[in-house]
Parts: C-alpha cells; structure tokens; sequence
C-alpha cells in the first residue's frame, strides 16, 4: 500500500490529465492540498478521474482559495469520509467518521470558522495485518493555514486550527483505530529542516512548539521548549496529550540534510535546492512500527512550489464495496439525475430540429383533429404526410429567413471594416502648410504601405486660346517655376524617415532604464517590483538574475541591489 502528500498549488493548473499525472505518482491514496477549487468551479475532468474515487474539501469564505481533496483508487475505497474536522459540516446521515473528542475550549463560531476555508478531509479505510485481522486506518489530509505576520489574528488563526486538529487525531486514536495526519503543515520542524534557521523567528516560532510536542520524544528537538502549562499556549488544549506521533521521514532518515519539499518559484530556489520541509505525513507508534516500509521525498515531480512525499506500507488495504456519500461521484451534477448546462449549448443538427418540429405538428394537428367532426377528418396517414410536409415548409422558411439575416449582417460588418480607422502614427506626424498656389491644383497623397509621399501636379488651365501669347509664356514661366518648388519640397519629404509605432510609444512612455550588471557575476541583473505590504510597495528594483541559494555557493545570486527610482536615466 502506497500512500502520497503533496501541495498541488491548484489542481486546475496541471499541464497534464488528471488520469496520466496520478498513475505516474504510483499511489494508491493521493492526498492533495491547495486545490484551489470552490464547489461551483469543479468541472467533471476534475472530479471525476477514471479509476479513482475523490473527496473534496472546499473553501466557503473565498473563492479559488485553500482546498484539499483525496484520491483513492477503486481498489482503495474508504468506508467512510467526512469534511472538516469539527463535526459541524457532516451529518450522520452522510457516514460521519466520529469521535471528534473534548471540543469544550472551542466556541461554535470558532468551530464553524475553522472548518469554514476547506483544510481537512478524513476517509476512514480498514487495512489487514501480519495475522489477516481487519484494523480501522484514518487519513487526516489537511492544509494548515500560513500565519501573516501583518495580520495578528491570521496567527492566532492557525494555533487554534493546530489545537484542534491534535484534539481530532488523538480522539480518532483514542476510538481504536490508527491515524495517520499529513499534508502540508505548513511549517518546519528541526534546523536540519531548513535552508536558512539561523534567524531569529525561526527559533521562536508557536508551530514549532506544537509540532515539537506532537511528536513522540525520540523526534523531538531539544532546542524547542517543552510544553509544561497548557495554559500559556492557545495550539494545545487540557485534554490534548502530545507525543503520540512519529515523523515518518526522520523515523527513516534522521540525519539527511537538504531534504527540503518546497521552494521559492519567484527566487527559482528549487535550483540551488534553497528550501524547507513542509510536507509530512506523521503516523501514531504502533502504525510506524509494524507497517512503514520506506518513504521517498519526489523532487523530480515539477508542476508546483511543493514536491511530493510518499511512504510504502507493508499492510494490504481492505477495499469498500461502494464510496461514501462525500464522494464526488454522488453529487447530483456528476451523478446524472440533473441536467448539465451544457447541454443547453450543444449544436442540433438540421433533421433533430424537423423531427422535433414535426412532433409538435402530430400532437397540434391530433389536438385539432379530435374537435372536427367525424367526416371532416382526415385518415391518419394522410394527416401524418400532410404535418410532415408543413414541418418541411416551416424548417425551410425560417432557414432561408435565417440566411437573408445573416448576408444583411455580413454587408453591414463588411461595411464598417472598409471604413480605415486612423493609424496612431496620425498622431505623432507634425502636419506641414502646402506651398501651392491657387493657380496649380497639386495633391500630395501620403501612403500608409510605403511612407513614399506621391506628388500629382494638374495641368495649368489655360484661360482662353484667344488671350495673347505673352500672357501664355509668362504663365508657362510662372508654372514652371511653382513646379520646382513643389518637387523640391516633395525631395525635402521624402528624406525624412516615416517614425515608427514603436518609436512614438518610446517618446510617450518611458521604461524603465536599461539592467544594470550586477557585482559578482558581471549579469544582466533582473527587474522585479515588492509587493508585500509596507512603505516601498509597488517600488522597482533591480537584483541578481541567478536563482536564491547560499552564500557560499557560487551558482547563487550575489548581494546585487538598486532600486529604478534611484538610477540615473
């Protein structure tokens, strides 16, 4: 048996077919977070995955936000599954898994929030042991919540999810069954976890603590500071005992370095492998004990800022006869008892549309036919041939009306097309004054194609055959003359370059300057913008091309840093 985390960081983002993507993970429990799918936006090619059965947990406060869902094979099909952790969106009714312990230092707003923004799905499964006896196995898959340290309650947020969790794990324990907790928690536990632990926060952060004391004492770290009065901590409870969980990883490798599941995509850190391990699967001691097999950290697997982490199982697993209620294929818009909406939008070809026509013209002419008198009526052969032939005439009259509407549409579009529409060069082209006389009707035509500026002189009229022939010559002097002028301006024109579009645009708008070479490299360095929130939001600055990584790694970025506002232009 095979079992899978992993942060998909959106499940409707992946490059390839759900079907293809999960056969090459090669497990038989897919346990995904961050789907980033609400109920109204889950289309069939997601819910429904041939040779799968899913479970979706979806966010009620945002859309596109949060999410986790579980995949298990048709050979895998949990006995029961259940949204949330607190009970409040499962009811009986739809096979609630249970035991959800002492939630008495929780209020029900609080209940009802923290199971409001899709973090947990649970499937109940029954695996075999070594002596072929049946034994109940519960899946938390959940997605721990991101503590902002600009927003205070954000972090309050996630110690009470954390507190309730450990509440549900160890109520699901206590109820004789084995648990196994995993996704992305969100959170790091040891130094060796870590790319960078040498700063401050680390060392003092809430998450740490709780997962420190999760754990069972030979995973914990004894920098941390043990939990002594449940009191001063808002991630535990009373009633909530601690080390009753085993870190399936460090259980197989304690002493691996750099075995990081996630990374900066802005700062392409997965190059450098500049990360931190935030995906666990953590299992109670009899379970890691007698079944864990190994356990493999699947860098090679792109397609998120997470990699997934597997674990193989010497237990079979005991597969269900049919999915639970939560299953994606009960809902009613996959489940075939109502009309999709996209079957409003399919295209009807022309004799579904004359037999639908026709059988509107039987029942009307039956409906007319049994008010007639007895020898009035028609056999119903030729009452049949003649609704036929008036379907036919109805079909191809409103076929042809159809047609002349659209050869009147068609004139019309083609209509506004030929009407050219200025270029934005017009507006950037500085207009100059025509030394024409009134005598001389010259037009300059200015091409579009070629720039060329066209020159077409009209014959001078002459005046009258009878007038003398010194006032002849005298014209012809003087329009001669006006044609040199006109061609020498038309030479002045044309040596003038016709500016460009993205000329215009340049003297416009001015970008920002060109990147300068960073230090250590001697690199074009990278533009980006700082978009966390505080005085320098939204400012420019130029930095290091190469991806994040350790100072002492030479592939790494440098210490390169200007800011655009700042650069001369």
């Amino acid at each position: 048996m095979k079992i899978l985390t992993w942060n998909i960081n959106g499940i409707r983002a992946s490059k390839v077919n759900l079907k293809t993507l999960f056969d090459s993970l090669d497990a038989d429990i897919i346990c995904l977070q961050e789907t980033k799918v609400t109920r109204d936006q889950l289309d069939e090619p997601t819910a429904i995955v041939d040779g799968y059965n899913s479970y979706f947990s979806f966010s009620r406060k945002r859309s596109g936000y949060s999410g986790v869902a579980t995949f298990c094979k048709d050979s895998s099909i949990p006995f029961c599954a259940e949204e949330g952790l607190s009970g409040c969106l499962t009811t009986k009714a739809e096979g609630s898994i249970g035991h959800y312990g002492h939630q008495s230092c929780f209020s029900a707003d609080e209940l009802e929030s923290l199971d409001a923004e899709g973090r947990a799905v649970i499937t109940q499964h029954k695996i075999r042991d070594k002596n072929g006896e049946e034994r109940n196995l519960a899946i938390i898959n959940v997605y721990c919540p991101r503590a902002d340290p600009d927003k205070q309650e954000r972090h309050l947020y996630k110690l009470r999810f954390l507190a309730l969790l450990q509440t549900r794990a160890e109520a699901l324990l206590e109820s004789a069954s084995h648990v196994l907790v995993l996704g992305d928690i969100n959170t790091t536990h040891k130094s060796l976890d870590h790319c960078d632990p040498n700063h401050e926060e680390f060392t003092k952060k809430p998450s740490r603590i709780w997962l420190n004391q999760f754990l069972w004492p030979a995973n914990r770290d004894p920098e941390l500071p043990e939990v002594v009065d449940k009191e001063d901590y808002p991630f535990v409870t009373t009633h909530t005992k601690g080390g009753l969980f085993i870190d399936t990883f460090r259980h197989l490798y304690p002493d691996q370095q750099e075995a990081y599941t996630n990374w900066s995509t802005v700062t392409g850190a997965r190059e450098t492998n500049y990360g931190k391990r935030l995906d666990y699967i953590l299992a109670d001691i009899p379970f890691t004990k007698n079944y864990l097999a190994d356990g493999v950290i699947m860098v090679l697997v792109e397609g998120s800022d997470h990699c997934p982490y597997k674990i193989e199982l010497t237990c079979p697993v005991v597969s269900a006869l049919k999915c639970p209620q939560l299953c994606t294929k009960h809902m009613p818009e996959f489940a075939g008892k109502q009309q999709k909406l996209s079957s409003f939008f399919q295209k009807i070809s022309k004799e579904e549309k004359v037999d639908s026509i026709i059988d509107l013209s039987d029942k009307s002419n039956n409906t007319l036919r049994s008010k007639l008198p007895d020898e009035l009526k028609m056999s119903d052969s030729q009452d049949l041939h003649l609704a036929k032939n008036n379907a036919k005439n109805l079909a191809k009259k409103r076929e042809s009306d159809l047609s002349a509407e659209l050869v009147t549409k068609k004139k019309k579009l083609d209509t506004k097309l030929g009407q050219k529409q200025s270029s934005l060069i017009n507006f950037f082209t500085k207009k100059t004054s025509n030394p024409i006389t009134s005598s001389t009707s010259e037009t300059i035509l200015k091409t579009e194609d070629t720039g060329k500026i066209l020159t077409e002189t009209d014959e001078i009229l002459s005046s009258s055959q009878e007038s003398s022939s010194s006032i002849q010559s005298e014209n012809d002097l003087n329009g001669d003359k006006e044609k040199n002028e006109v061609k020498s301006e038309t030479k002045e024109f044309q040596t003038v370059n016709k500016p460009t579009s993205l000329d215009a645009w340049k003297k416009l708008l001015k970008g920002p300057p060109q990147p300068p070479l960073c230090k250590g490299h001697k690199e074009p360095c990278v533009l980006r913008v700082v978009k966390k929130t505080g005085p320098n939001k939204g400012r420019q600055f130029f930095t290091c091309a190469r991806p994040e990584g350790q100072k002492n790694n030479p592939e790494a970025r440098c210490d390169c840093f200007l800011w655009v506002d700042k650069m001369k232009r």
